[in-house]
């Protein structure tokens, strides 16, 4: 049994907005972060982050260890994943 369609490229529809389809994950993940509606980083990113980061530090202070220190490190660390994680689901929109 052959293909009658097995010549022809493999063409998806247009989505509902009458754009291109993407092709690739790559160009898929450059349309999901390339958006000129919304600012690239708003003022409200950081929160996140810190709220972690202050919380982690306070959680350890509470059990007899240091805040400052608690917060400079590991709470680095926390702040900068938290504020990633921000920023990409913001991005991404994800849910």
């Amino acid at each position: 049994m052959t293909n009658d369609r097995s010549d022809q490229p493999n063409k998806a529809a247009p989505d509902a907005d009458g754009d291109e389809p993407v092709s690739g994950a790559t160009e898929l993940l450059r349309q999901a972060l390339v958006d000129d509606d919304d600012p690239r980083f708003p003022i409200w990113l950081p929160l996140p982050g810190l709220a972690l980061a202050a919380g982690w530090a306070l959680y350890e202070a509470s059990g007899g260890g240091s805040f400052l220190p608690t917060l400079l490190w590991p709470g680095t660390a926390i702040f900068v994943g938290g504020m990633l994680a921000a920023w990409l689901g913001w991005q991404l929109d994800i849910d």
